[in-house]
């Protein structure tokens, strides 16, 4: 939609009425416009603005003689309007900041207390997305002998991220086998990302790398396994009870819709791969998604960066009248923490 389609009144009017729709989740009339204009413009000027903005898809009348509710046209220029430069609130940005102290040992605590932020500063559900184990990055490898033929593999990623697989072998691996199978793949592939990982595994296999040749081709199916499983990515999510206050929820098999949606991780996490842009704000609205289940909801997310090539996502995801103009900046700001705490751990 191009931004030069409304007029400089048509687009203040429709600003006002958005604005009022998300603090009040109420159909607004043009006497209410015209007293938050200061009377400027007399009500019935207003009256057919919105006449206008009705018959341009922004506005519709939910009851014969109700006043006009925004449409997902309507937020959606709205959000298209926003500057770039915003920035959280001073009290938000308190909380936020709490994220970037050096406290964290473990990946899973700086997830689970983004997404505890993020729920508890916006008052809706959050959600944050372990990035894709193809490109994360390889730091070391341990393994665990469990028994004659099983060996627990333990790999850990640059950020500590740990993915264990238990893989059993054909023949017996004594204790220096294990030893100098962990110095030779963290010598050799520490840095690179698991893809490559896997695939140079296979080219030493391929050359029949002695006693390793039996260990390599399993540690190998046991990474084509990991990164294979796309859509299983950890998921964290909190805050959805906050929904049951909010009036677009009200229904009860509404409400219902909405905790099942939430419940259906994989199709979130495919919903946001393909939407997700490198860098910055993504605003995904109900109407504009295969999920039937997202009608009347947006998902406001932003991508945190692991490596240059590695990255998970998080966000708000709450009625379409949230408030973008707050919400926005809060997304971005706590992506732009996760990447930096994940960046010197």
């Amino acid at each position: 939609m191009t931004m030069d389609i409304l007029t400089e009144r048509q687009s203040k009017i429709l600003e006002l009425i958005i604005d009022n729709y998300i603090n009040a989740a109420e159909p607004i009339g043009s006497r209410t416009i015209s007293k938050r204009m200061r009377n400027k413009v007399s009500s019935a000027t207003i009256r057919n603005i919105m006449s206008d903005l009705e018959e341009l898809g922004f506005l519709y009348k939910p009851h014969a003689v109700a006043g006009r509710v925004p449409t997902y046209k309507a937020f959606r220029y709205y959000v298209n309007s926003l500057s770039s430069l915003m920035v959280p609130g001073k009290k938000e940005l308190k909380v936020l900041e709490s994220l970037a102290r050096p406290r964290y040992s473990y990946v899973e605590e700086i997830m689970e207390d983004a997404s505890k932020a993020l729920a508890s500063i916006s008052q809706y559900t959050s959600i944050v997305i372990e990035p894709k184990v193809n490109m994360m990055l390889f730091k070391e490898v341990e393994f665990v002998k469990l028994s004659k033929y099983t060996v627990l593999v333990v790999f850990i990623t640059s950020s500590g991220m740990v993915h264990e697989r238990i893989v059993h072998t054909d023949e017996e691996l004594g204790a220096n086998a294990l030893i100098e199978m962990k110095w030779y793949m963290n010598e050799k592939f520490s840095g690179v990302p698991f893809y490559v990982l896997r695939d140079g595994i296979l080219g030493d296999v391929r050359q029949d790398k002695e006693v390793f040749n039996d260990l390599c081709a399993k540690i190998r199916d046991t990474l084509g396994a990991i990164i294979d499983e796309k859509n299983k990515r950890e998921v964290y999510i909190e805050g959805t009870s906050k929904m049951i206050g909010v009036p677009e929820f009200s229904d009860l098999e509404r409400l219902k819709e909405l905790f099942q949606t939430l419940e259906k991780k994989e199709k979130l996490i495919k919903l946001l791969d393909s939407c997700l842009r490198e860098d910055g704000i993504s605003i995904i609205m109900g109407h504009e998604s295969d999920l039937k289940e997202m009608r009347g909801m947006s998902i406001i997310s932003s991508p945190y960066r692991v490596s240059e090539d590695s990255y998970g996502f998080l966000g708000v995801i709450g009625p379409i009248r949230m408030n973008y103009s707050r919400i926005i900046p809060i997304v971005n700001y706590t992506a732009k923490a996760v990447t930096n705490i994940l960046r010197i751990m």
